[in-house]
């Protein structure tokens, strides 16, 4: 009898374990279980096509012919609500499935503040393309829209709907913008450029509610003040989907916690994506739900095979740096690595046309960087951190040139 592999969710984690598990095991039965109506998209460029820049099919890369030529059965509009390890079923709108391997690649939802009137009409997240085509439909000239949090989501949508013809705010309540991914100067440019396309920026500040009759028509601050809109926009961050696992025995932190072949403390399943921790870190981005992804459906596919016995069979993941890459038209921000302020800092600022480069050096190596204004090193920047690039020194002094020349 073939293996059965169930893969829990059909995002960008659960696709990429679908891949991996069929070019390891090409005999194996494999089915995911997706909560919605589409086939795997592309999440990450949803403030592309809500401000119109691409369609619809540039966000879906695998129609349903690819799961039918490669094999794998796409369960659409249901969800899992129970899963059973001792006995290696999942429950599915009351049908009981049995696995020899599973894998969790749940994703994360929106997390939405405790703000008095987040219930009203016309408050969103953009999490899925029902949110982006839900505010789509409402957006235009004359239309107020105020985004709370001013994270990279929150900026890339903010610029999206200042395509469609709206008035945008952000409301922040940090003091400066993304205090985690830019340094203090990076940050100040970042909102020069953000203000100089027309989106206001409201720094250190909170919303106290959001106000109206049942549908939204302003947002008032902490302070008092008053912000008209017509639509509300939450970007606030993710937390992990991990209520339906919470009585399975699964080990759960933040997220899924996992060892480096993705494994969970249960035997035959494995988690990736959104939903997964790893070393303590559940970072809900696109290039560690890839890899995790592979490496999961690998895993679990010739899990228990003669041919995995072997402990250099199995595939494994190693943590990826997580890095910022800001996808606005005209404004270009990277930042990868630990930018903190305890390491020696080499950089170069042109203030006329506004590029910024700062390096990050511990014992003589790139630790971390952040690039306002250059796109075109980006990925070099990234390889010289990625593989933690060492600088000589000279005379114990490194110059900024010097780097740039070796990357």
């Amino acid at each position: 009898m073939n293996k059965k592999i169930i893969i829990a969710g059909a995002g960008i984690a659960g696709l990429n374990a679908a891949k991996s598990a069929r070019e390891a095991n090409p005999d194996c039965e494999i089915m995911m279980i997706e909560a919605s109506s589409d086939n795997t998209y592309i999440r990450t460029r949803l403030p592309e096509y809500l401000s119109g820049e691409i369609n619809k099919t540039v966000l879906f890369p695998y129609d349903d012919n690819w799961f039918i030529s490669n094999k794998v059965t796409i369960a659409k509009n249901k969800t899992i609500t129970a899963i059973n390890p001792d006995s290696k079923t999942v429950t599915v709108s009351n049908t009981t499935l049995y696995y020899d391997s599973l894998i969790l690649a749940l994703g994360s939802s929106p997390f939405i503040p405790p703000i008095n009137g987040v219930e009203k009409r016309n408050v969103f997240s953009v999490r899925t393309l029902a949110d982006a085509e839900n505010i789509k439909a409402l957006a235009g000239n004359g239309v107020s829209c105020t985004i709370i949090g001013g994270g990279l989501l929150g900026l890339e949508i903010a610029w999206s709907i200042k395509q469609l013809g709206c008035k945008v705010n952000i409301v922040e309540h940090n003091p400066r913008l993304l205090p985690r991914q830019a340094d203090a100067k990076a940050s100040e440019l970042l909102i020069n450029a953000i203000q100089k396309v027309g989106i206001n920026v409201y720094l250190n500040a909170q919303v106290e509610e959001i106000c109206g009759e049942e549908c939204v028509d302003s947002v008032r601050l902490k302070d008092k003040r008053i912000i008209a809109s017509d639509i509300v926009i939450l970007s606030t961050g993710v937390k992990a989907n991990v209520d339906v696992l919470k009585d399975s025995g699964i080990d759960i932190g933040r997220a899924v916690k996992i060892n480096e072949f993705c494994q969970t403390n249960i035997p035959s399943v494995y988690a990736a994506g959104d939903i997964a921790e790893f070393n303590g870190f559940n970072y809900c981005i696109w290039p560690i739900s890839i890899a995790q992804g592979k490496v999961a459906g690998h895993n679990a596919a010739l899990e228990n095979l003669s041919a995995n016995n072997n402990l250099a069979e199995k595939n494994k993941y190693t943590d990826i740096k997580p890095f910022t890459n800001l996808k606005i038209k005209g404004i270009s921000m990277f930042s990868i690595g630990d930018i903190s302020t305890n390491q020696q800092e080499v950089f170069s600022i042109d203030e006329a046309s506004n590029k910024y480069i700062n390096f990050f050096i511990q014992d003589n190596h790139i630790k971390g960087a952040i690039a306002f204004g250059e796109p075109s090193l980006t990925l070099k920047i990234k390889k010289a951190v990625d593989q933690n690039k060492s600088i000589i020194s000279q005379n114990n002094e490194i110059a900024f040139d010097d780097i740039i020349n070796s990357l």
